[in-house]
């Protein structure tokens, strides 16, 4: 449909219902470096000259020849299908299926996503989707709240930073108790108050938790407490246990991984999953099979919808407005596209290639891995100096590691490596060339 703009007497009333005095207060909230007011393109320009301006803009882009920063936003192999699939007009240009007489293939699609996340992960039941893995995170929370009558959510330490930051808002908008515990000091913030335990594996570290021993404990001191567990690159359930067998009772993720490419950090894909007994409390929608009233034909139907726009709102277990169908199909597709040997092989890849570049970089003097525990595809590298360790990636077109510090300023000149099934062998030897060269200078200027 054409663009009709807001004439300026429709702008000043909306203003002045916000309180606001000017257009630019609605952006007060992002960084002023980060707005531009104009793209500095000559006017009357023919078409073609237009888009010659814009694929120089575009150029100023850098693209890396190989990459190995992680820690929450993941490189992946994408089949070409996805894009093929996903780029037909019946599904990219495709609203919320609010009629289901006129959305078959869609719920159809949604349906066939949720059962393929509920076979992966062993969990009963996976709803359509949700905006993100934090947001499935912090939902998890206030579901946890919902089921047990309790108002305290613990976080075990380990969880990605940013996940905590946005469950912190949620739980605040919603006046519940969050605490923040070491695993040491678990057992001693357990108590009959508690509604749920979060615990993420593997970690933002890389670190794979032993989910079935702390599961156990959990239990065995507050049975009534749930357990909540996130995955930021759930490609790891190629090989590790699903947590369907692991006692967990809510399972949340990133699915980023899943056929999404990493874009500028978004969009992502909030996978969010229960046991059978949980279901009508499962924030968002679920799609279900259905019958012909009078016939044998199928279709495929909204079955739940527990938000606040379909019933009455004091009785709705969440306010989130949409589900991320286009992404969920991408899913849906690379999880088809690749079949449970293809995941498994991806997922022994990333293992296989991180522990490579770990015992190579910790035999260069200077270098140390500072996990003590078994790692998917991160782990810690503190460097003797991390300014030109970046630098000299960057110089040889690799993307760095991410600088650790950004979220725990106490951790100086540590990198989290992140390595999956596309960095080749030629990549990972010349990051360890870069760690090698690196320290000889460091050596010799000393």
């Amino acid at each position: 449909m054409d663009f009709i703009p807001h004439d300026d007497k429709t702008i000043a009333e909306m203003l002045k219902d916000l309180g606001l005095k000017e257009l630019d207060d609605l952006f007060d909230d992002i960084p002023k470096d980060l707005l531009k007011t104009q793209l500095n393109i000559p006017p009357g320009l023919s078409e073609p000259d237009l888009l010659n301006k814009l694929v120089k803009i575009s150029e100023e882009n850098k693209v890396y020849q190989s990459n190995f920063l992680g820690a929450g936003n993941y490189f992946h192999y994408i089949p070409s299908l996805v894009d093929f699939v996903i780029s037909r007009s019946e599904f990219y240009t495709a609203y919320t299926p609010y009629q289901a007489e006129a959305s078959q293939g869609y719920l159809q699609a949604i349906y066939e996503y949720q059962s393929i996340i509920s076979r992966l992960t062993q969990m009963d039941v996976a709803n359509a989707s949700m905006y993100d893995g934090s947001t499935a995170l912090a939902e998890a929370a206030i579901m946890s709240t919902i089921i047990t009558s309790k108002n305290i959510v613990i976080i075990m330490e380990g969880i990605h930073p940013e996940y905590v930051e946005v469950v912190k808002t949620y739980c605040w908008g919603q006046n519940i108790e969050l605490r923040i515990a070491s695993q040491d000091d678990l057992m001693n913030n357990l108590s009959e108050e508690v509604a749920s335990i979060m615990i993420q594996s593997p970690n933002f570290f890389g670190d794979i938790e032993d989910v079935v021993e702390i599961s156990k404990k959990i239990k065995k001191s507050a049975p009534n407490c749930l357990i909540v567990q996130v995955m930021t690159d759930p490609t790891c359930l190629g090989v590790l246990q699903p947590p369907g067998l692991t006692n967990i009772d809510i399972f949340v993720a990133e699915g980023q991984a899943f056929g999404i490419c990493p874009s500028f950090g978004g969009p992502g894909l909030g996978i969010f999953t229960a046991k059978q007994k949980y279901l009508r409390k499962i924030p968002g929608r679920l799609v279900g099979k259905t019958k012909e009233l009078n016939g044998e034909r199928e279709g495929f139907i909204l079955t739940l919808q527990a938000r606040e726009q379909h019933i009455r709102r004091e009785k709705a277990s969440s306010n989130i407005c949409t589900n991320q169908a286009l992404c969920a199909l991408s899913a849906l597709i690379y999880l088809l596209s690749v079949g449970s040997h293809g995941l498994r092989e991806i997922a022994t890849q990333n293992i296989q290639k991180a522990h490579y570049l770990k015992e190579k970089l910790a035999l260069i003097p200077g270098y140390e891995i500072l996990n003590k525990k078994p790692t998917y595809n991160e782990f810690l590298l503190k460097c003797p100096d991390i300014d030109k360790f970046i630098i000299e990636c960057k110089n040889v077109n690799i993307l760095p590691p991410l600088r650790i510090s950004s979220y725990y300023p106490n951790m100086k000149n540590v990198l989290l490596v992140c390595v999956t099934e596309i960095n080749s062998k030629e990549s990972l030897d010349k990051f360890l060339d870069i760690a090698s060269k690196f320290q000889e200078n460091n050596m010799g200027d000393s």
